[in-house]
């Protein structure tokens, strides 16, 4: 398994641990949003299962189907279809101890892996706890998470950490274009949109990322202008698109007051923008963006004060 260029470096870490003998029995990947961190997981999984003296060979059947998903040591567990808000729970915290604690089906232990990590509610993740602090020997537990902030401080403090950072734009572009050259042209207002998140890019409809980026910038036009249709404008966005338009008005407005990300052809500042406004602006959307998913949030009213506030700005 060739893992992707902006994964090579942490890939190159494992592999060195793995050759030292010291595989981690918690690890904690911090990956940036849309970089394929499952990947390490099952590159991880693959050192730990392969026989073969130069592992992960990549062709013997243990890593075959670890990367297939197949292999009977090798557990994902994602949140529970039942939960309303998207959480792994007590219960399936139970199971994943219960899980670690058997021996493994073929001899060569267990990796077990939580995605997004960030999803234990307070409970599973104080279940989980008592698994960190006895773990057994031969079984690994790899938490994978964009917001490790978000996990508890004591389960932070018994994983090794493996950051992964978003690759440079040049290279996300570059990648993107050999992977869908017909889109090349796309894919800078694509990245506008989402950040330097190239596998979201990749399974992204791009005309509707094109036609979210346009919006976008007529909506920050607009509101420089201090013209915008605050009533109309937060009634088009407030419906099923409102998380993904609200991370490119974040994204762009970045790029637009902030930075200049290369290829991107976005002015450095708008001058008549106050930078300290639109850094608080910008807390204000991260902040939207989270409540998002809250059943009792007025989607439409609270866009209508964020774009009250934009235009102040």
């Amino acid at each position: 398994m060739t893992p992707y260029p902006w994964l090579e470096a942490a890939a190159a870490q494992l592999q060195a641990a793995h050759a030292a003998g010291r595989l981690p029995s918690a690890l904690l990947i911090h990956e940036a949003p849309g970089t394929g961190a499952r990947q390490l997981a099952t590159l991880f999984a693959q050192l730990r299962f392969c026989r073969e003296p130069a592992s992960p060979c990549g062709r013997c059947t243990h890593c075959r189907r670890a990367a297939q998903g197949e292999h009977p040591d090798f557990i994902v567990i994602g949140p529970d279809e039942d939960s309303k808000l998207g959480q792994i729970s007590v219960n399936q915290a139970r199971d994943i101890a219960q899980q670690l604690s058997l021996s493994s089906y073929e001899g060569r232990g267990t990796v077990l892996v939580i995605q997004p990590a960030d999803a234990l509610n307070r409970n599973a993740a104080n279940a989980l706890l008592k698994t960190l602090e006895e773990p057994r020997g031969d079984a690994h537990l790899v938490l994978i998470t964009a917001m490790p902030s978000l996990l508890p401080a004591t389960i932070r403090s018994r994983c090794q950490k493996l950051p992964v950072a978003a690759p440079d734009r040049r290279m996300a572009l570059a990648w993107l274009g050999d992977q869908k050259p017909e889109h090349r042209a796309d894919w800078p207002a694509v990245l506008d949109v989402l950040g330097t998140a190239p596998l979201d890019a990749l399974a992204a409809d791009v005309p509707q990322l094109l036609d979210i980026r346009r919006d976008i910038e007529r909506l920050l036009d607009d509101a420089r202008q201090g013209r915008v249709d605050v009533i109309r404008v937060a009634q088009g966005w407030a419906g099923e698109g409102l998380a993904l338009r609200l991370t490119g008005l974040e994204n762009c407005l970045t790029d637009r007051l902030l930075t200049v990300r290369a290829g991107s052809g976005m002015p450095a500042t708008v001058p008549d923008i106050n930078r300290t406004s639109a850094l608080r602006l910008l807390a204000e959307l991260a902040e939207l963006r989270r409540q998002l998913s809250g059943a009792a949030l007025n989607r439409p009213l609270a866009m209508e004060r964020l774009l009250w506030r934009l235009q102040k700005a």
